[in-house]
């Protein structure tokens, strides 16, 4: 039980504000904490008393004389949200300490009440950690029921609409100035919870929000999205990502790129919102947007998903198609001015401005890719199958 856990501390504490003995014990009577130490594990009988009788009980000298580890004093319950959990006992003459008793039980109390607190959301919080482990990685589809009946116990429903959110740190950017380097392992942990405060604050806004820290690296938030807030969403988001990042580089120098799934109900659509957040996360990074924030949505993030996630059949098809080209002194010159190319609309007179280049430098260019792979470049269906072919291509 908590009490066991941190009865000597606040003892060890409260002796500083009286100079007074002071023992706490359990719901059974047994001492565990104590001002004299050798004290602990003893039973206590007058605490047997008080329990019984839920009440402040005061004992004299020559009530004390026939009971066997009880000092002349005052004791009282110790109440945690209207329940006694043990009892608080004060050792000295009853008349002159009986002014300490309330002031005293009311500290204590509160030093219970807190601690109790505190043990209460790390359970919470680990009840959380627990479940959002089943829901993103548990591969039976024999524990959906059981997920969702878990998350009903901890007040989460999953016939609400959640988006994914993914937010990695990039730890080598990280500054925490220290003897051993600019990651101090005794500065990290506070960092952590600064961290985990500023992404609650920033994204956990609804009651059905659920957050988790997956590892050192990643957090995520399964984020309620009401419908009248649909639209605005993305846009919010991006924005909140913005606060985050300017709040880690002006403390830490740091950055965070986030990612987004799709929008999804129940616990299987969880675990789907979480896999493109990661697949949405991973091509971001390969992309050259500026602000590291990308949403499943996107049409530039589902371009780089089809070209990377072809069939091995099209993708030895493509990997054929680009051998001779691949092979050419020229590939990297060539597949740049091609992608350019399809930038522009296949405008050649706006891509050879873009490039820098003579319009007849593009044409033999455009020709000799024409050449190398036998394709059509002139026509839209040609010229969006060597594109897929070169997107597939790049590492």
């Amino acid at each position: 039980m908590i009490l066991d856990q941190i009865a000597q501390t606040i003892v060890d504490h409260t002796s500083e504000i009286i100079e007074y003995p002071i023992i706490i014990t359990d719901e059974k009577g047994n001492i565990i904490g104590s001002t004299d130490r050798s004290r602990l594990g003893s039973l206590h009988i007058a605490s047997i008393d008080v329990l019984r009788k839920n009440r402040t009980l005061s004992y004299e000298a020559g009530d004390v004389k026939a009971l066997d580890n009880v000092l002349p004093g005052i004791a009282t319950p110790i109440l945690l949200n209207d329940a006694v959990i043990g009892v608080l006992g004060i050792a000295g003459e009853p008349e002159s300490i009986k002014k300490y008793v309330q002031l005293v039980k009311s500290h204590v109390e509160l030093m219970f009440h807190e601690s109790f607190k505190k043990e209460t959301t790390v359970l919470e919080t680990k009840a959380l950690d627990t479940l959002v482990q089943y829901l993103l990685f548990s591969n039976h589809a024999d524990d959906t029921e059981p997920m969702i009946e878990y998350g009903r116990m901890l007040g989460y429903r999953f016939d609400l609409e959640r988006v994914c959110i993914v937010i990695e740190l990039d730890l080598l950017s990280l500054h925490l100035p220290g003897r051993e380097g600019s990651l101090d392992k005794y500065s990290f942990p506070y960092f952590q919870k600064e961290l985990i405060e500023q992404v609650k604050r920033l994204f956990v806004d609804h009651r059905q929000d659920i957050f988790s820290l997956l590892n050192l690296e990643q957090l995520i938030v399964l984020k309620t999205v009401q419908p009248q807030d649909r639209d605005a969403f993305i846009e919010k988001t991006e924005q909140r990502v913005r606060r985050l990042n300017q709040f880690l580089h002006e403390k830490h120098q740091a950055s965070a790129a986030v990612a987004l799934g799709n929008l999804m109900s129940g616990a299987a659509g969880i675990k789907q919102s979480y896999e493109n957040a990661i697949r949405t996360l991973k091509i971001g990074k390969r992309t050259q947007m500026s602000h590291p924030f990308y949403h499943y949505n996107d049409w530039e993030i589902t371009l780089e998903l089809l070209t990377k996630e072809l069939t091995p059949a099209v993708a030895d098809k493509f990997s054929e198609m680009l051998s001779e080209l691949r092979s050419h002194g020229n590939y990297e010159t060539l597949s740049a001015t091609f992608l350019t190319y399809c930038k522009c609309n296949l405008n050649l007179s706006e891509t050879a401005r873009t490039l820098f280049i003579h319009r007849n430098s593009l044409v033999y260019r455009l020709d000799k890719l024409s050449e190398l792979t036998g394709l059509d470049l002139s026509t839209f269906e040609h010229s969006l199958l060597l594109f897929m072919a070169i997107r597939n291509a790049r590492d």
